[in-house]
């Protein structure tokens, strides 16, 4: 199992020095002056860990001034290099170096020590053949502040594999949204216009918010979600705070702005007149976004016919995207995934998927982690299998409802003939 990375704590001194002591001599070891490093971890220097079975395998550690960061220690046990855990402990580090508003970073090796690959695999630079190794942030403390303001967060690109199945949405979502805006030379050249605003809609719970943070981790934007609920402190102030909110995020220089259950601040004017202000300034925010580059407006909801029909009139979003209930073979790639977490014997995948028409993800993995949990159960109790096995996943979708029934299907259906725009 990979090792655990966390921030440095006092507890971690003792530890940490042994593995100092243990690397001491190593050929391609940088040689640590463990008196200094002592001193600075304990006056609240930065600095990460990797834990493995309760014990220190890897450290990084950095002294910051101003804007500036440099990184004194990057030490891992000989057993766990190559093998990415000094990108993932520096990856970490740099999370808090923006937090704190560093925005250069600077580290000295010479050739072929332990930590030179990391510092590569992180966009570090090499400079002059110290080799000092230096990397400027993409995002600078000013944004970052506007970032923390706003519950944002910097998402990995990983997320965009870990969506399992929804291979036509992927692939939509893929060419149309984010190809564009990653590659925006090549999409000038042949004229295709870089979206900046997308509405995705379906039934609950098929991934809307996923899709979202996979686009901005994709492109490696911040993404920042604008809560309904915490935009209703009433409802003469909700459009002067989403005013006051977008103005603020179009000052970054990219960003994915995310509004999820945008029905509940945007519905129908005719049917409810308190969102009347709301919509009105959306309708005014919109074209901003269309027209700052480096911004995408991603808006989710599970009925796109609630939407105000204003909002929906072409010109306001560039793109309508259904994001429906998983087919079977995407039903079959989520039984996998979750499957491949469990210890099971003698399961048929394709049965299971079959079986689960209306299933979306949550259910899905609902449902065999109540398996998982009937088998720990039996296993305590020195009861057989000590396995998961079919009649547990049986029961375990027996019990489960499928959050997406037949009559939200049929009107998915119909929305979908009747508002989507890809």
């Amino acid at each position: 199992m990979f090792p655990v990375i966390r921030d440095f704590l006092p507890s971690d001194i003792g530890p940490a020095v042994r593995l100092l002591e243990e690397c001491r001599g190593l050929p391609d070891t940088k040689s640590v002056d463990i008196a200094q490093f002592v001193n600075d971890v304990s006056s609240g220097a930065p600095g990460v860990v990797a834990i493995e079975s309760e014990r220190i395998v890897g450290i990084v550690q950095a002294r910051t001034v101003a804007d500036d960061a440099w990184i004194n220690v990057v030490m891992i046990d000989p057993s766990w290099r190559h093998q990415g855990l000094g990108s993932a402990m520096l990856q970490r580090l740099e999370e808090k170096f923006l937090h704190l508003g560093v925005r250069k970073i600077s580290a000295l090796l010479s050739n072929a020590q332990a930590g030179e690959t990391a510092l590569l695999n992180r966009g570090f630079t090499p400079t002059h053949g110290l080799v000092l190794y230096e990397k400027l942030e993409p995002i600078a403390p000013i944004s970052m502040r506007i970032i923390d303001q706003y519950g944002g967060e910097l998402l990995s690109g990983q997320l965009w594999d870990r969506v399992a199945g929804m291979q036509e949405e992927k692939q939509i979502i893929a060419g149309r949204v984010v190809a564009p805006l990653a590659d925006p030379e090549t999409a000038s050249k042949v004229g295709v216009k870089a979206p900046a605003t997308v509405l995705l809609f379906g039934p609950p719970g098929t991934g809307k918010t996923t899709f979202a943070k996979a686009i901005a981790g994709r492109l490696g934007w911040p993404f920042v979600e604008l809560l309904p609920s915490k935009l209703e402190s009433g409802v003469d102030s909700m459009s002067a705070e989403l005013r006051s909110a977008m103005n603020d995020l179009l000052q970054l220089d990219r960003a994915v702005v995310f509004i999820d259950e945008f029905d509940e601040i945007a519905s129908a004017r005719e049917h409810n007149s308190s969102t009347k202000g709301v919509v009105n300034e959306l309708l005014k925010m919109i074209p901003l976004f269309r027209s700052t580059p480096g911004h995408l407006l991603v808006c989710a909801t599970n009925f796109v016919a609630d939407i105000d029909s204003a909002v929906l009139r072409p010109g306001r979003f560039d793109l309508v995207i259904p994001i429906g209930p998983p087919d079977l073979s995407a039903r079959r790639s989520l039984w996998e995934a979750a499957l491949a977490r469990l210890d099971h014997q003698g399961v048929d995948i394709e049965e299971l998927a079959l079986k689960t028409e209306g299933f979306t993800p949550g259910d899905v993995e609902l449902a065999s982690q109540r398996a998982a949990a009937a088998t720990f159960d039996r296993i305590r109790e020195g009861l057989e299998p000590a396995f998961v096995a079919s009649a547990d996943l049986d029961a375990a979708v027996a019990r489960t409802r499928p959050s997406v029934t037949v009559e939200i299907r049929e009107r998915f259906s119909e929305e979908v003939l009747k508002y989507a725009r890809v």
